[in-house]
C-alpha cells in the first residue's frame, strides 16, 4: 500500500503535471482580469446611461419651449394647452410659460428646471434646465404694422 502512494505520488509531481499550477501559468487569468476590470464597465455603463437620460430629457425640455412658443401665438385662441401633451414628462409640462404679447406680435415661451434627486450612495443628481424662445408673429396678423411699430 505504501508503495503504490508513493508511485501515485511521483507521477503527480511531473513536470507535466506540475506546469499548470507553477506561478506564470495563464490558467485563471481571464476570470481575474475580468473580476478585477467589471466595476469599470459597470461604472461606465451607468455613466452613459445617466447622460443619456439627461440628454433625453434636455431634448423633451427645448422641444416643449419650442412648440409651446409656437402655438401659444399661432392661432386666435391660444393651443399651448394640447400642445404640452407632447412632451413626455409631466414634470417638465408644468414648468412651460407662455406669454403673449400681441402690441409687439411676439409669443415668449420659457422653461426654467433646477432640481436635486437623491441617488445611490448618497449621491446628488442635480437637473438644470433653462431655455427661452421668442416667436413673432408677423403672419399671423392681417396687413402691415401701424407706422413707428415693430415691423
Amino acid at each position: 500500500m505504501r508503495r503504490w502512494l508513493w508511485t501515485y505520488s511521483a507521477r503527480r509531481a511531473t513536470p507535466d503535471f506540475c506546469s499548470k499550477a507553477v506561478p506564470g501559468s495563464r490558467r485563471g487569468q481571464a476570470l481575474t482580469e475580468f473580476a478585477l476590470v467589471l466595476p469599470l464597465l459597470l461604472l461606465l455603463l451607468s455613466g452613459t446611461l445617466l447622460a443619456g437620460f439627461y440628454a433625453f430629457r434636455a431634448a423633451a425640455a427645448d422641444w416643449g419651449v419650442f412648440i409651446t412658443g409656437l402655438t401659444g401665438g399661432a392661432y386666435p385662441a391660444p393651443a399651448d394647452g394640447p400642445a404640452r401633451l407632447s412632451v413626455a414628462w409631466p414634470d417638465i409640462r408644468d414648468r412651460l410659460t407662455v406669454e403673449l404679447d400681441a402690441d409687439s406680435r411676439q409669443a415668449r415661451s420659457r422653461i426654467a428646471i433646477q432640481d436635486t434627486h437623491s441617488w445611490m450612495f448618497g449621491v446628488e443628481l442635480v437637473e438644470a434646465q433653462r431655455g427661452t424662445g421668442v416667436f413673432r408673429l408677423w403672419r399671423f396678423y392681417p396687413g402691415p404694422p401701424e407706422p413707428g411699430g415693430v415691423e
